[in-house]
């Protein structure tokens, strides 16, 4: 969930976040080896709709959030905002410095670095699980075993990236809050 993507209106982000789901679900359902067009793309309809409405629901109250982090700002000040919590560049305005402090402590669930860490391990923990019943699943099930080292792989790949990607906006924030530079 990109900072870009919580700011924007509820019907953009159930869209986004549905139309993603539908591919990724409509992909999956193809590897495996009864593929059925007409069923995996109705499924993938409803899976789509179905995550993309959870996700927009369950964020609605992070996306308010958002909205009066970084109120009162123009698009320049916004992007000089976004900017900093992803990228770290403090922006000179102490008010655009200030709203992006506030987006990137919101961007992360007003969390301590204790419960990041926490929440990180129970991640890495998580992504362990994901991986080791996708390759139980891969040497399981014979016929339909793309599907499971997709997943496999795919956590593989994502639970480094995700890790780094939160360790770096939450740098990015502390810096935001030190004062300037």
């Amino acid at each position: 969930m990109g900072i870009r993507l919580i700011l924007q209106p509820g019907w953009l982000r159930f869209v986004v976040w549905g139309f993603i789901s539908a591919v990724g679900w409509g992909v999956f359902t193809s590897l495996q080896s009864s593929y059925e067009f007409e069923s995996s793309f109705l499924s993938a309809i409803f899976f789509g709709a179905a995550l993309g409405g959870y996700l927009t629901a369950t964020t609605q109250g992070m996306h308010r959030a958002a909205q009066e982090a970084v109120a009162g700002l123009d698009q320049s000040g916004l992007s000089d905002a976004i900017n900093g919590v992803l990228r770290g560049v403090a922006p000179a305005d102490p008010d655009v410095r200030a709203s992006a402090t506030r987006l990137g402590k919101i961007y992360l669930r007003n969390k301590t670095p204790d419960q990041l860490k926490h929440a990180e391990i129970w991640t890495w923990v998580t992504f362990g699980v994901l991986i080791a019943g996708s390759i139980a699943g891969a040497v399981g099930f014979h016929n339909d075993r793309l599907p499971f080292v997709v997943v496999a792989v795919l956590a593989a790949i994502l639970l480094p990236v995700s890790s780094v990607r939160t360790r770096r906006i939450q740098r990015n924030a502390a810096l935001l809050a030190g004062g300037p530079d």
